[in-house]
């Protein structure tokens, strides 16, 4: 999907279902479709998208000027080749970096004066969002490599330049069982399978509003990841661990619209995506344990408790421990490694914290009651 593009659908008793393609809202309309489904993007599409985000800033935006070099950014073939959440995430990134550098010629700001400039305005995003901010400095570096290839400056002074972020180590954050009971004591159904179905197979957000019925079979899942490791999509192959298959066949008798063929489907009966679960998910956190959240505490020597929000990635640990206890024939630290796309160091984290201490508490128990 093309960042901006915008698409409104048309019933009405006894006609056809139409669609109505535009360059962006409000912008140009390039086509009309009469079908039951959303239309996919064809070639032609792109190319009409693409000349009218030209003309809408041909006249208006210096070439020459940030916001003009971006205006062609956006319709080079290296944005359009970019995936759909980058594009959303990039976009954003943009935006930042017209709003700050519009005016100014790209030649100016690609001046190797200019990176004191540049490292003053990462500063002050940092304060508000330094993830937002390290984003907006590494697409501006990518802007000004682009910016390179096409001749238009010599220079590219984003680069090297330090993250403000701090990465959190999540490895030991999971969800629990008590976690889960909270949540879905607040939640609708629809979010409650897609709960469960992240506890019972890993996979990410986009995989788990992407997963269709055709890549599930009674041996397991296999799909092409949504995200990109090195560049490349891997391919996922889950087995099936104990519950997944009586939650499938739940799943599959749940309301769909016609023509729906994912696994998961929100309240309308449509498929999810990405941004409407996350809203979902993260209004039913909030509420959950009278209003307190779901949090994972640490405590720690020098900064005392720690508390961590736990995200609906966070499921991905608690399917590696499953994994972990899967009886029968357990899986090796590679195994689990590699399904999960992780390092063999962060499931055995995971295995010290939520599996082997559990046991070794219940074998201390064990003994004790014995006498």
């Amino acid at each position: 999907m093309i960042a901006g593009l915008h698409m409104v659908k048309s019933e009405r008793p006894g006609k056809p279902v139409r669609w109505y393609i535009y360059a962006w809202r409000g912008g140009p309309k390039i086509r009309v479709a009469e079908q039951p489904t959303r239309p996919r993007l064809t070639p032609e599409d792109v190319a009409a998208v693409a000349a009218a985000q030209a003309d809408a800033h041909k006249d208006t935006k210096p070439s020459n000027h940030v916001a003009g070099v971006i205006s062609r950014y956006r319709i080079s073939e290296h944005w359009t080749g970019l995936a759909p959440n980058t594009q959303r995430t990039w976009g954003l990134a943009l935006d930042r970096i017209e709003a700050q550098w519009k005016e100014v010629p790209i030649a100016v700001l690609a001046d190797p004066r200019a990176r004191a400039r540049i490292v003053e305005w990462h500063e002050a995003l940092a304060k508000g969002n330094a993830r937002g901010a390290d984003i907006a400095k590494d697409v501006l570096g990518h802007l000004f490599d682009w910016a390179i290839d096409k001749g238009l400056v010599t220079n590219n002074p984003a680069l090297k330049m330090k993250n403000r972020y701090r990465r959190q180590d999540r490895a030991s954050v999971i969800w629990l069982p008590n976690d889960l009971e909270a949540i879905n004591a607040v939640a609708d159904q629809p979010l409650r399978d897609a709960i469960a179905l992240a506890a019972l197979t890993g996979l990410r957000r986009a995989d788990l509003v992407a997963l269709s019925w055709d890549e599930v079979d009674d041996f397991g899942i296999y799909r092409t990841a949504a995200k990109r490791s090195k560049g490349k999509r891997f391919r996922v192959t889950l087995p099936r661990v104990n519950g997944l298959g009586e939650l499938l066949d739940e799943l599959q008798q749940r309301p769909r619209r016609e023509g729906v063929g994912t696994v998961l489907v929100n309240s309308h009966g449509k498929s999810w995506t990405g941004d409407g679960l996350a809203s979902s998910f993260y209004g039913a956190r909030l509420k959950a344990n009278d209003g307190t959240g779901i949090w994972h505490i640490e405590r720690d020597p020098r900064r005392g408790e720690v508390r961590i929000a736990k995200r609906l990635h966070d499921l991905r640990g608690t399917f590696a421990t499953k994994l972990m206890t899967k009886t029968g024939h357990p899986l090796t630290y590679r195994e689990i490694a590699n399904l999960m796309g992780w390092s063999e160091t962060q499931v055995g984290d995971i295995r010290k914290r939520y599996v082997d201490e559990k046991a070794i508490v219940v074998a201390l128990a064990r003994r004790l009651e014995a006498g």
